[in-house]
């Protein structure tokens, strides 16, 4: 068939193949914890307010690394921070291991190194992620990125849920953050098979956002639409799981569900590799915006799994389009910007700054009107964090 036949210009480099591999591993280890560390701070505490304030100093530590970090990255290499943000993941779930239930006294800083190192890995990747692609295979390339993290993400919880299941205590926890720490190390080594880019122009333009802005104002919006992108982003990082923890206490079947929504996702993401252009840009963010909508329209009637699920699944369906095609937008400003690649690890350092900011206001406004899991409050937060995404395709109306 035509649709699935693909260019020479359309097919992915060695290197975007390499960046691929290397951040399935890096994702594995991910998904093994990233949820369940949530559900350990929640079984340590069963405390909302400090699952919600380990969440907030993570994202807020993240962008202002990010930002700070940026100069750096652009003036040396940006395959340092990426390659001591992957360490550095590693590092942080070794300290975890050390301390384990002592994690809760010292929670800030842990959150705090969660940060950081999150921080290092995403300025890195997502500027290899321009470089490694380009117009011709960017839906492509994102696209499976997408599966990559999809499939990552459905079998570590599932994973990790077994494991968790079939140890007492918090024994299983310990296991799976050691298993995670084993995956960092493989991808820090992994990492060193990337090629350093030959890069001429080193110096840091983000001096010259005001004078960019004033000459293309309407790239403003772009940014602006990752900070509302990361309102719902922020509370989906840990709310989900434990809605899901409290209407049926068992890891394994929080792991499974997780499977169940991430496999609705790998479905997605598949078929933006296929048939996804950048000319329907505004289209596929306009479907992705009353999609979240109405995901968020049962939990109205009430918070129990039937609808958690439901809410979960066709957010699942709906995320990978969301971010696949505002990420080519955003990159498409990129292109066509005064400095077009010269501003390639700035406009990575803007877009990750601005959605943990994003983020990080998500969870607060989540904290301030939600302080426990209240079935009148939580549906109302969503709904509203959701129905601002269709703000987004406004924003990506606008040309260069």
């Amino acid at each position: 068939m035509r649709i699935f036949s693909l260019s020479k210009e359309q097919r992915l480099s060695e290197q975007a193949v390499l960046t691929l591999v290397i951040h399935a591993i890096y994702q594995f280890g991910n998904s093994l914890s990233l949820i369940f560390i949530n559900l350990y701070l929640w079984r340590l505490t069963n405390d909302l307010f400090i699952n919600g304030l380990f969440n907030l100093i993570a994202i807020l530590t993240q962008g202002i690394t990010t930002f700070l970090i940026g100069k750096y990255a652009k003036k040396k290499d940006r395959l340092i921070p990426y390659r001591y943000g992957i360490f550095l993941t590693a590092l942080f779930y070794l300290c975890i291991i050390l301390a384990q239930e002592n994690i809760v006294h010292y929670f800030y800083l842990f959150a705090m190194l969660k940060g950081v190192s999150q921080a290092l890995y995403w300025l890195g990747y997502f500027t290899l992620a321009h470089e490694v692609s380009n117009g011709q295979n960017r839906h492509r390339y994102l696209g499976w990125n997408q599966i990559v993290m999809s499939a990552t993400n459905l079998s570590g919880p599932a994973l990790a849920g077994f494991i968790i299941s079939m140890n007492s205590e918090l024994k299983g926890y310990i296991i799976v953050f050691s298993l995670a720490f084993f995956m960092f190390i493989v991808s820090t080594i992994g990492s060193l098979k990337i090629k350093k880019e030959t890069v001429h122009h080193k110096d840091y333009y983000m001096k010259y956002l005001q004078l960019i802005l004033k000459r293309k104002p309407k790239f403003f919006h772009s940014l602006l639409g990752w900070f509302i992108i990361g309102f719902p982003q922020g509370i989906l990082m840990y709310i989900p799981s434990i809605l899901l923890y409290n209407i049926f206490p068992d890891e394994q079947v929080v792991g499974y569900l997780n499977v169940a929504f991430l496999s609705l996702s790998i479905i997605s993401s598949y078929m933006i590799t296929r048939i996804t252009n950048s000319k329907s840009t505004v289209k596929y963010l306009t479907i992705s915006a009353f999609g979240f909508i109405f995901s968020s329209l049962f939990l109205f009637s009430e918070i129990s799994i039937w609808t958690v699920v439901l809410f979960m699944s066709i957010n699942s369906l709906f995320k990978p389009l969301q971010a696949n095609a505002y990420a080519v937008h955003y990159f498409n400003w990129v292109d066509v910007l005064p400095l077009k690649e010269n501003f390639r690890v700035e406009s990575v350092v803007l877009r990750e700054s601005i959605i943990n900011l994003g983020r990080g206001l998500g969870i607060v406004i989540f904290m301030i009107f939600s302080k426990e899991i209240n079935t009148v409050t939580v549906p109302w937060i969503i709904m509203t964090v959701m129905a601002i995404q269709l703000l987004i395709p406004y924003f990506a109306k606008e040309k260069w």
